[in-house]
């Protein structure tokens, strides 16, 4: 029964985050996991409860990582994820959060898992939010494009996307705002610039 279910779980987390809930039958998993839809069913239940199942948050892997090598690391993770075609928490949110039969429920499994996880990491706070926030986005966002657009295709992009986004993120996380302060100030004042 174990292996049922393993294969089960496994092909209903790759569908799932690929076609979203509602496009998803048990027959489809019962396919793709080479198993009978009796036997899914048997192995993890209804489709909704699989759903949830797969829909766990994997935790951001933040331990042992220097502060200042955290946007690379956290984009490393993504493209690694990409270069194996293995699921990836960041970018299945977006399709997982959308098309849940419970939509809040995924919301907070994934904001406790990414959003809190991660402005704990910085310290907690107003600003450690606002910074998790950005970075989170900035990181789904690259995970949405690389499923979407089957990138990078290459090593060297491969390495180019890991520099460059993984300082972006870094600046992000850093709450690097150098530059901004025009920005800022008008934001503040309520001007948007050329208005």
């Amino acid at each position: 029964m174990t292996r049922a279910r393993d294969a089960a779980l496994a092909a209903a987390a790759k569908l799932f985050a690929e076609r979203g809930y509602r496009h998803v039958t048990i027959r489809d998993i019962a396919l793709a996991a080479e198993l009978s839809p009796a036997m899914v069913m048997k192995a993890v239940g209804s489709k909704e409860k699989l759903f949830h199942e797969v829909a766990e948050v994997q935790p951001l892997e933040l331990a042992g990582i220097p502060d200042e090598e955290l946007g690379r690391a956290l984009v490393r993770n993504i493209i690694e994820r990409r270069r194996t075609n293995a699921v990836e928490p960041m970018g299945r949110a977006i399709m997982l959060r959308l098309t849940a039969p419970d939509p809040d429920t995924i919301q907070e499994k994934f904001t406790s898992g990414y959003f809190d996880a991660l402005a704990e990491r910085l310290g907690g706070g107003d600003d450690a939010e606002l910074r998790s926030e950005l970075a989170v986005g900035a990181l789904m966002g690259l995970a949405a494009a690389l499923r979407i657009f089957e990138a990078p295709h290459s090593a060297a992009h491969s390495d180019q996307v890991l520099l460059r986004f993984g300082d972006i993120v870094q600046k992000l996380l850093d709450g690097d705002d150098r530059g901004s302060t025009s920005a800022h100030t008008t934001a503040q004042d309520g001007h948007v610039p050329g208005s």
